[in-house]
């Protein structure tokens, strides 16, 4: 029997120092990232992880989503906000090791189950 797990959440573009001027690009996120170790650790034919989330139509969006299937985690859930972009955060860390982090998501479509499944046309819902 095959165990079915729902993460519901935000994924983001992470951008972390790597030096003073220089970024590497990332996904993150904490229930992605949750999402993300649980397919890992577990056998696909043992657990199944899904995602719900949105995302925009953009290209970060569509790597975003690119990310989310190459970790086997399903994505029939995520839903494609036409115009947005998801959320961004940088990363920075001192000289004694401790992470900072600074947001810009105001503009992203953001994640919660009951607008995602008010907006959804996939699924009936009774929000």
């Amino acid at each position: 029997m095959t165990t079915r797990v729902l993460a519901v959440g935000e994924c983001m573009i992470e951008l972390t120092h790597t030096g003073a001027r220089t970024l590497s690009l990332g996904y993150a996120g904490d229930t992605f990232n949750t999402a993300v170790y649980l397919a890992r650790l577990t056998p696909p034919e043992a657990v199944e992880v899904d995602y719900l989330t949105r995302l925009g139509d953009d290209d970060y969006s569509a790597g975003i989503l690119a990310a989310m299937r190459g970790e086997g985690l399903g994505t029939r859930l995520v839903d494609r906000v036409p115009g947005a972009q998801p959320g961004l955060y940088l990363v920075r860390t001192d000289e004694h090791g401790e992470r900072s982090f600074t947001y810009y998501r105001s503009e992203s479509p953001r994640t919660s189950p009951a607008t995602t499944c008010c907006t959804s046309r996939r699924s009936p819902c009774s929000c």
